[in-house]
């Protein structure tokens, strides 16, 4: 009978076999370890830009507007429109050429909103459009939509936003701008 003789190089190679098939994962897991300590802080990031995208926007605001009126042959005095000036200190010239300025109307008062973006031209003939300049943003209409009082509440209130822009866009954005509720959504603004 012939002994089998097996080198101690062939027999390491065997318990490493043996030793890796037998490794598996068996029973439950075991509880979690305690939390390790908290690592140093990191380097400060890169200085973030500046304000010139921050949006700049009213609380809702009562507007009056004043007649437009014309002249007509023999003295007669006619009115052709209403109009309303809206001080916005902070839009200056240099806005107007990068920034989108919105004017909405809340057509219903602030328990119960109802809102549209300007322009607004309804089924009814009504037409609100708004124009911006230096330091104001003016609305003229064909009807009178001043803000009122009935039954104690406030209709017909008007707020605008200030959109600077920070950086050339290239493509579209994906927010519908005559949409309020998207806007106020996508910039994060409080009613």
């Amino acid at each position: 009978m012939k002994r089998l003789c097996l080198s101690p190089l062939v027999l390491s190679g065997l318990f490493l076999v043996i030793f890796i098939i037998s490794c598996g994962k068996q029973g439950a897991t075991g509880p979690a370890g305690a939390t390790g300590a908290t690592g140093p802080a990191g380097p400060a990031g890169p200085k973030g830009d500046s304000s010139a995208g921050t949006v700049i926007y009213s609380d809702w605001m009562d507007v009056n507007f004043l007649p437009d009126t014309i002249i007509r042959a023999g003295g007669k005095i006619d009115t052709i429109g209403y109009y309303a000036i809206i001080s916005v200190p902070k839009l200056t010239a240099a806005m107007l050429n990068n920034s989108d300025v919105k004017v909405y109307i809340n057509t219903s008062d602030i328990t119960n909103p109802l809102i549209y973006p300007l322009p607004y031209s309804g089924t009814s003939g009504l037409n609100i459009e708004l124009s911006a300049y230096a330091q104001n943003i003016q609305l003229y209409s064909n009807g009178q939509v001043s803000t009122v009082t009935s039954n104690g509440k406030k209709i017909q209130q008007y707020r605008y936003m200030i959109v600077p822009g920070n950086t050339k866009a290239s493509t579209g954005s994906n927010v519908k701008w005559s949409d309020y509720t998207a806007v106020k959504g996508y910039l994060g603004l409080n009613d």
